[in-house]
């Protein structure tokens, strides 16, 4: 999909109220960082989410056979009519870019119509990506849906899950989203639970 350059009378962030960003206890980019920020969002990938009727936030690990898994659930979902599944990595931000990694997932979330988290451990980026969530954003954490892996082995299972502080948010998370927290063993499974996301 490609889009038109966004003109310069567009909102910055298009659509997210740039108020919003700069609140007590939210994120305050720099003017270097906030150019950095509008500069790697914007672009055909920015314009076809806004322009696409359901817009799939993908959240998870993003290294290894868990990363591949994760883009699986992305080309998936991006194949499905007027949709586009899109991650932060998409748009250049590198995990080392915290300070603009955490705003542009502030922007990313708010224009998603679902965020899909994809967890196989407590791991990993994806634990502050979610638990901001649930921390910030209400009413985005009302569109969250998390595809969950469950080792039969409770050795693994525990050690995958050994993180106490991300333990304690995540299941708040969980139960804040209640019957959208859909489990899998396998990648079967996952596929199947892909398929089950309106």
């Amino acid at each position: 999909m490609t889009g038109a350059n966004p003109r310069d009378d567009d909102p910055p962030f298009g659509g997210v109220d740039e108020s919003e960003l700069y609140g007590e206890d939210q994120l305050n980019p720099t003017p270097e960082q906030h150019e950095r920020l509008k500069n790697g969002l914007h672009g055909p990938l920015f314009d076809d989410i806004r322009r696409a009727e359901r817009r799939y936030l993908v959240v998870g690990s993003g290294t290894g056979e868990t990363g591949e898994r994760r883009r699986a659930v992305c080309n998936r979902l991006d194949r499905r009519l007027d949709a586009i599944a899109f991650r932060l990595e998409d748009f250049r931000f590198t995990g080392d870019e915290l300070d603009l990694w955490a705003p542009a997932f502030d922007v990313l979330s708010g224009m998603a119509s679902h965020i899909v988290g994809v967890i196989e451990d407590y791991d990993g980026g994806h634990v502050w990506e979610l638990g901001f969530l649930y921390h910030q954003q209400t009413t985005v954490r009302d569109h969250l849906w998390v595809l969950k892996r469950i080792y039969d082995d409770e050795t693994v299972h525990r050690e995958r899950y050994d993180n106490g502080m991300a333990a304690s948010h995540l299941t708040a998370l969980e139960n804040a989203v209640g019957e959208r927290v859909l489990t899998w063993r396998d990648t079967d499974e996952l596929f199947d639970a892909i398929d089950s996301l309106p």
